[in-house]
């Protein structure tokens, strides 16, 4: 494509985007991939293309998050599924469930720059276990390793084959549909894999699960402690064990109460605060309250 006619289709996309989906929705914390292009199949932190780093300064300029999208792209049905963390105690089996939306959407051949990429965006809150000890666990929105855990979690059930993830470059991106077809044709409850493929063939397999995190007080963010999926007993003490992350597509509506067990969350949103309390654009710090935001427990609309 030689530079006229990149000028004329990059025009000919943001004229559209312009016109079309400019999504107005809660600013997430810095580096949140709401939104950002994902392939088929991927979970980690993703570099971000040029254009996906227009989108990000767009966002931020309009306090929302963003999305250019071509005239010809393909719009997927929006779904919502039910997230029902299990969790064994002393006394018995406690659970917390919670329901996420998600609509999906495919970039067509009218963005050259980002032909075949995935947008996902979703709504609803962290699943909330109450424990018999007084202590709450939370099965957040995101992951260590992908701030769109939510958005993503369901088409996880319906993973691409290693010899589908090893085909050829596809521009047009047509593993996202097979992965999202074989996920829509699910049945009744699903247990969450412990761990998934990576996208890249020479990498380790990846915890498929959302961040588990605790608070010693609830009233105070700052207080907030990651829990190892893998040995609850460390957070909370002898006889408590994650037994499975269960979903499921549902017709019930996307819950709020959460804020009701997180008197402090909607001062947070509203001030677009992490959990240490800074607004800065910046993380200074890899402890966790300085890298978790409301954003992570709740997301109320597109």
């Amino acid at each position: 494509m030689n530079a006229l006619a990149r000028r004329d289709a990059l025009y000919k996309h943001v004229k559209c985007a312009i016109g079309g989906w400019l999504v107005d929705s809660e600013r997430k914390r810095p580096g949140d991939e709401n939104g950002v292009p994902l392939r088929a199949g991927q979970i980690g932190r993703h570099r971000l293309t040029s254009a996906g780093r227009i989108a990000r300064i767009l966002a931020f300029a309009f306090g929302g998050t963003l999305i250019l999208q071509g005239c010809d792209g393909t719009t997927y049905p929006p779904y919502r599924y039910k997230e029902t963390v299990v969790v064994e105690t002393p006394q018995g089996i406690r659970t917390g469930s919670t329901v996420i939306e998600v609509r999906m959407y495919k970039e067509g051949q009218s963005n050259p720059f980002a032909r075949g990429a995935i947008h996902g965006q979703f709504k609803g809150e962290a699943a909330e276990v109450d424990l018999p000890n007084g202590r709450a666990l939370f099965a957040l929105l995101t992951s260590p390793s992908n701030y769109g855990w939510a958005k993503g979690a369901y088409q996880m059930l319906a993973q691409l084959t290693p010899e589908e993830m090893a085909q050829p470059y596809d521009p047009d991106n047509t593993g996202f549909d097979i992965q999202y077809r074989r996920a829509m044709a699910l049945k009744g409850p699903q247990i969450l894999p412990r761990m998934m493929p990576s996208a890249a063939p020479s990498h380790e397999p990846v915890s498929a699960y959302p961040w588990l995190v605790t608070f010693g007080n609830m009233t105070d963010p700052t207080s907030v402690r990651a829990v190892d999926p893998d040995n609850l007993a460390a957070s909370f003490g002898h006889g408590y064990k994650l037994r499975a992350i269960v979903l499921e597509k549902t017709d019930e509506p996307v819950g709020a109460r959460i804020q009701k067990a997180l008197v402090w969350l909607n001062d947070y949103r509203a001030r677009n605060s992490r959990l240490d309390g800074d607004t800065s654009v910046a993380i200074k710090s890899n402890d966790l309250k300085s890298n978790l935001s409301s954003g992570d427990f709740w997301v109320e609309s597109y």
